[in-house]
């Protein structure tokens, strides 16, 4: 790995990681899902409408790293958060008035945010572990 893309690595890392540990906290109640396939933990569903937003905010306004791999996690990065905040809007919205397209609507989100947040955690903490070693790949 070139001195150039240690030193982006390293400055996105020191970037993205808060804001990822930070979301962590927040989204870990969206993977456990009930027989429907819809977040068990109700309680926590206004907090992810709270908190994750200006999350997703923040990593919007990052710039662009030139280094692929850095640049795709931060897409996936952006996509779970926007799931997962789609999923608790639609979970919640079932809550008041239940309807078909509202359910399925809910449970597609909530699919998606597991998916998107297992494939995320995996990969960010790969990348993390691997700069602490001194290489990325």
């Amino acid at each position: 790995m070139k001195d150039t893309e240690k030193k982006e690595t390293l400055n996105w890392l020191c970037e993205v990681v808060p804001l990822y540990r930070q979301a962590e906290e927040i989204t870990h109640t969206i993977t456990q899902v009930d027989a429907d396939g819809l977040p068990v933990d109700l309680e926590s569903l206004p907090d992810i409408l709270n908190l994750l937003p200006p999350i997703l905010v923040k990593v919007k306004k990052l710039p662009k790293p030139q280094y692929n791999k850095l640049r795709q996690l931060q897409k996936d990065f952006k996509l779970m958060l926007d799931a997962c905040i789609k999923s608790a809007k639609y979970r919640l919205k079932i809550e008041k008035k239940w309807g078909r397209i509202s359910f399925s609507t809910a449970v597609f989100w909530t699919n998606l945010a597991v998916s998107f947040k297992k494939s995320l955690s995996q990969k960010m903490e790969k990348m993390i572990r691997d700069f602490d070693k001194g290489g990325l790949l």
